[in-house]
């Protein structure tokens, strides 16, 4: 499987970033504030993998 170095990095960077993030926010049960990071999580991936 071929993975691209920029894909590679989107996913690095949602995975530290968004995961670390989802992950306390569901620690403290704030459920909008995992439910935001989730969402934008997401919404993140989907920017980086759409087609142009």
């Amino acid at each position: 499987m071929n993975i691209s170095r920029t894909k590679f990095v989107s996913i690095t960077v949602f995975i530290l970033f968004f995961g670390i993030a989802l992950i306390e926010a569901l620690q403290k049960q704030n459920w909008l504030e995992a439910m935001l990071f989730m969402a934008l999580g997401i919404l993140s991936l989907w920017a980086d993998f759409h087609k142009k």
